[in-house]
């Protein structure tokens, strides 16, 4: 490397650069600036990328990929189609100074047409939004995490990866992603081994027959919480949970994620109070599927509560970031908009006011997002952070760019045992909501009524929650 060419490259190091910059950086005429980019690319091909034209080009310096110092690091990626089919969308640059470039194929995603202005582009600083939710996370995020230390060999052999899956860097995520991300939230795949793994896990899929359930469930907790089966999947979310295919009596397979509880034999408190707020999700959901409130738009995912052989509460809730047995759809989180939109990371109502202000949701589905918010508020769900409101891209030249996903992980987690399994003794009030105001502020009150009535009803709960649900129904 001569020493014009090593100039060119420490700046570059710094990240991507527009032309006239460097031309002041490196005391160079536009031509001689051509030259030499055409001579870098010529003997480290791969490596320089121009990006746009005239005054608005851009030149940026690719990073080397992992253990192949001469090639620069590119990822295809791919989305899975309605019936499973997997389709080559673009390419992933993975630059200097924490920027990437993703170059579109095929016409890009089936999306692309939903999105706002200027969201699909070609440099970014960080992880493209779209691909953020593929970030190992939760519950399940931890479990792969530890299955992965735990292996001595393989291709993440070299990473060293942190217990915590909140200190792994964007490096590191994006080699296990593109490793062991065959079953990641919404439609998209990263690298050729995660696609080739979905392929074969198409092809190997464990189906459970609906009638097997309860015994099938017991034995994959069993695989699970004791070593034998790493979900490679990073659906969100604390609780402890796993993903399935199940058919019915007719052959029409869905996939669903399933939670579990504690088993009856644990008698501690918070193994009670972990089976009570299973429960209670299973009626806070079930409830928004009603006739009213399913027809002012807050629809849920489907649920259905089942007790395994060996003595837990499975909450089932079919998916619906796939389809049928093979396909998928694209969800994106709160979060993930957020990035991209340039917003904070505030309450849902608030988040909902600035993704309407970039006109990236309408009206009406702001006005569901704000029952929502409001619905969980008198439930007492305390987690209603930005990974647990989602969204699907709206149709092409609709009114609004994303639209509400069917909602999840509702539950009083205000009652929830802390990490060291302390159990909130007693009652807890609920303050008054105040982050908007209308019809479906006092909607959502009357659906919260309902359900802590349902609670209080319900004779598989505690008799502690029980009366909790009790006052809790008087005091609204």
């Amino acid at each position: 490397m001569d020493e014009s060419v090593r100039s060119l490259v420490r700046v570059l190091y710094s990240g991507s650069q527009g032309g006239t910059h460097l031309c002041e950086r490196l005391n160079l005429s536009a031509a001689g600036l051509s030259r030499l980019v055409k001579r870098c690319q010529a003997e480290y091909p791969g490596f320089l990328h121009k990006m746009g034209a005239a005054r608005a080009t851009r030149y940026a310096w690719a990073k080397a990929a992992p253990n192949s110092p001469d090639q620069p690091w590119q990822l295809p990626v791919y989305e899975i189609d309605h019936l499973g089919s997997v389709q080559p969308i673009g390419t992933l640059t993975v630059l200097e100074n924490d920027e990437y470039r993703f170059v579109q194929e095929n016409g890009g995603p089936s999306w692309l047409g939903a999105l706002p202005k200027g969201w699909m582009r070609e440099l970014y600083e960080g992880i493209p939004w779209f691909l953020q939710d593929l970030r190992p996370q939760g519950y399940l995020g931890r479990v792969l995490a530890q299955g992965l230390r735990a292996q001595g060999s393989g291709p993440l052999a070299d990473l060293n990866l942190s217990e915590s899956i909140q200190r792994w860097s964007d490096a590191q995520v994006l080699r296990v992603i593109s490793v062991v991300g065959e079953d990641l939230p919404g439609n998209l795949l990263i690298g050729p081994i995660s696609a080739e793994r979905f392929l074969q896990q198409v092809k190997d899929a464990r189906i459970v027959p609906v009638g097997d359930r309860p015994r099938i469930y017991a034995q994959r907790v069993h695989e699970l919480t004791s070593g034998q089966w790493i979900p490679h999947s990073s659906a969100g979310g604390e609780q402890p949970k796993f993903t399935a295919s199940v058919v019915d009596a007719t052959g029409n397979v869905r996939q669903v994620l399933v939670k579990f509880s504690p088993p009856e034999g644990e008698t501690t408190p918070a193994a009670q109070r972990w089976r009570d707020l299973l429960r209670a999700e299973f009626h806070a959901l079930s409830l928004l599927a009603r006739d009213g409130l399913a027809s002012f738009g807050a629809q849920a995912a489907a649920t259905e509560l089942l007790r395994g052989t060996d003595g837990r509460w499975y909450l089932e809730s079919t998916r619906f970031d796939r389809m049928g047995g093979l396909g998928r759809a694209p969800v994106f989180s709160l979060r993930t908009l957020l990035i991209e939109a340039k917003g904070t990371l505030p309450r849902w109502a608030a988040a909902a006011r600035v993704l309407h202000e970039h006109g990236c949701i309408d009206e009406d589905t702001l006005t569901r997002i704000r029952f929502l918010d409001a619905y969980g508020h008198f439930l007492g769900n305390t987690d209603r952070h930005s990974g647990n409101l989602a969204f699907q891209p709206g149709l092409p030249g609709g009114s609004s760019n994303f639209v509400v996903a069917p909602a999840y992980d509702f539950l009083p987690m205000q009652y929830a045992p802390d990490s060291q399994g302390s159990v909130v003794p007693g009652f807890q009030g609920i303050p008054d909501y105040t982050e908007a105001e209308g019809d479906e502020v006092a909607l959502a009150k009357t659906a919260a009524t309902l359900f802590w009535q349902e609670i209080a009803l319900d004779s598989e709960m505690s008799d502690d929650f029980r009366k909790l649900a009790c006052q809790h129904a008087d005091a609204l």
